[in-house]
């Protein structure tokens, strides 16, 4: 085991992994007092390095061995978190740390949600996260309602898409209000008022406050600041933005070849009525019918030129070359539109005539978790996917949201999008300079839509929200790396939320038989739920039932200045677990 210059006595987490998720997972338990860190992982001097900044300490290995578990400090070790992004060897490393430690607490991070909830249904004190489902919710949330900052699910597996948000009490029509009346105006539980978390029944609601709310996402939509549809402009309105922006212009509504060509042919239809009204002489309707007949060379002989005039004769073969070669070329063109038109709708690309929608570009883990979080709402789906899988495919068919199948970053893609008409765009391709491009195209033509952005790395998450105006950008890491570190303590620990200055750890307690189901001080009961998907806001849980599960919020600095407060409440919820399981 590495030298540890930290006194002794002080908990022991090994951290497994070698990216960003491993390494801020290790900041945050490293912040906590109490808790030494020792990360495990693949000889990397660079990542070492990273390591030792953070306050943790690296130590070279193959996670898989015992040889490396050991030096790591398995024996005396509290937790471990299995945090690679090999399912299989985040799996053979917990179960052989369990087996040099049978009392080790064992955190894992695993792609497959179902096998991820059987592994803790079997495995006593074990926590599996879901990387994609855990960082699904906070994308759907925000693409419903942009002034959501965090979303879950609770209660897992089967409970409502829930969120904080940010409300403003004159906009939302609750400054005057109490308490206790608005939170039943906004169907949402009222978490702060200016920052100030303590929030009493009757307390009443200044002017011009901001306040952080929390609930259900079909509760939070009614409130949304966000509720003007583009589909809703009156047509006057419409017309002119689609003028602006070429949509109406010719040479937008017809190819240029195609429109050259019907110039031509009318022209020369023209110049040919004209000739022959004054020839032969004909009225005009029959000039025309003359003139017809012969370009398309569908001639029935009932009016012929003249013999004995070279000049019709010779008008007449014009008409007849000029006529065969534009209806050649039409056709051509024709088919080869009506071709591409076919092959298009094949690959899943068409115009989307929607309004109101959201565009997901990018359907693999994460996109895919968002697509089913979204499918429960009252809003059209646009999925961008540029190799999607057929399980995706026959979704799209089933659920009737559009799937087109290409490169979101194309201009053309984007195009096909009606970005104009849509309610937000998520980028959540795996590439985070291709996320960034769709992101600024999406801009360039519809600057006031909502961007939802996806970015592995936190740093340059935080980066790009800051330069390119884009705030609603959310690392994955970010995001799961409190859940993760909760975890290493609390197995219902979901992550944390900052507001106004302040951090809040997330947690989902189980209620003990015994308990006078009291919560330390700077803990804020939100909600209540079941295993079967129920689900209600709550402000006290002094008269529940137990085995209930009860989501609250815990102030990190609370917990970071005195550990002991919470760990009555931890007890609590463990056995409570061990009773439930």
């Amino acid at each position: 085991m590495p030298d540890d210059p930290r006194p002794p006595g002080e908990r022991l987490i090994i951290i497994v992994g070698g990216d960003a998720l491993a390494l801020a997972t290790a900041q945050e338990i490293c912040d906590l007092p109490g808790h030494r860190v020792n990360v495990l992982w693949e000889d990397d001097g660079e990542f070492a390095e990273a390591v030792a900044r953070i306050g943790a300490a690296f130590v070279p290995g193959r996670p898989e061995r015992r040889d490396a578990l050991e030096r790591s400090g398995v024996h005396e070790a509290a937790a471990i978190l299995v945090l690679s992004r090999n399912d299989e060897l985040n799996l053979q490393t917990a179960l052989r740390a369990r087996d040099a430690n049978p009392g080790i607490r064992l955190v894992l991070r695993q792609f497959n949600r179902t096998l991820a909830a059987k592994i803790e249904q079997n495995l006593p004190d074990c926590s599996v996260l879901s990387l994609a489902w855990h960082s699904a919710a906070t994308y759907a949330a925000v693409a419903l309602d942009p002034s959501c900052f965090r979303g879950l699910q609770f209660p897992e597996p089967e409970g409502p898409l829930t969120g904080f948000a940010l409300r403003q009490s004159d906009a939302a029509e609750i400054a005057g209000m109490s308490i206790a009346i608005a939170e039943k105006h906004l169907g949402a539980r009222i978490v702060a008022v200016n920052g100030d978390t303590d929030c009493p029944p009757a307390t009443q609601i200044p002017r011009n406050a901001q306040v952080v709310v929390f609930g259900p996402m079909e509760g939070l939509l009614t409130s949304s600041p966000r509720q003007s549809e583009a589909g809703q402009m009156p047509l006057r309105q419409r017309l002119r933005q689609a003028w602006r922006h070429g949509e109406l212009r010719p040479h937008r509504l017809i190819d240029p070849i195609l429109g050259s060509l019907i110039a031509a042919a009318i022209g020369l239809f023209v110049a040919g009525v004209v000739y022959f009204h004054y020839e032969f002489p004909l009225d005009w309707l029959l000039s025309a019918y003359f003139v017809l007949t012969t370009m398309t060379t569908s001639g029935y002989g009932d009016i012929v030129p003249s013999h004995d005039d070279p000049s019709e004769i010779i008008a007449a073969m014009v008409l007849m070359a000029a006529g065969i070669s534009f209806v050649g070329i039409f056709i051509a063109l024709i088919s080869a539109r009506l071709t591409r038109a076919q092959w298009v709708r094949m690959q899943g690309l068409r115009r989307v005539r929607r309004r109101g929608h959201i565009i997901v570009c990018g359907a693999g883990s994460i996109g895919s978790g968002v697509i089913d979080l979204l499918a429960g709402f009252d809003r059209p789906l646009v999925v961008v996917e540029a190799k999607p899988d057929p399980a995706m495919v026959e979704r799209a068919r089933d659920e009737g949201f559009d799937l087109l199948t290409s490169d979101a970053s194309r201009d053309e893609t984007l195009e096909l999008c009606n970005l104009r008409a849509a309610h937000s765009l998520i980028a959540l391709t795996n590439v985070d300079t291709l996320n960034l491009e769709i992101a600024l195209g999406a801009r360039a033509r519809n600057p006031t839509m909502p961007i939802v952005l996806r970015i592995a790395e936190a740093g340059l998450a935080a980066s790009i929200a800051r330069h390119f105006d884009l705030e609603t950008t959310f690392s994955v890491a970010a995001l799961a790396a409190p859940a993760f570190a909760g975890l290493s303590r609390l197995p219902g620990g979901r992550g944390r939320v900052a507001f106004d200055g302040q951090e809040f750890g997330i947690a989902e307690l189980i209620l003990g038989e015994n308990e006078s189901h009291q919560l330390p001080a700077g803990a804020i009961p939100l909600a209540v739920g079941s295993e079967d998907g129920e689900f209600e806001l709550t402000r006290d849980i002094a008269d529940l039932e137990p085995g209930t599960r009860v989501l609250i919020l815990a102030t990190i600095a609370k917990l970071r200045e005195d550990p002991e407060t919470f760990r009555g409440m931890i007890e609590a919820d463990e056995a409570a677990r061990a009773a439930a399981g």
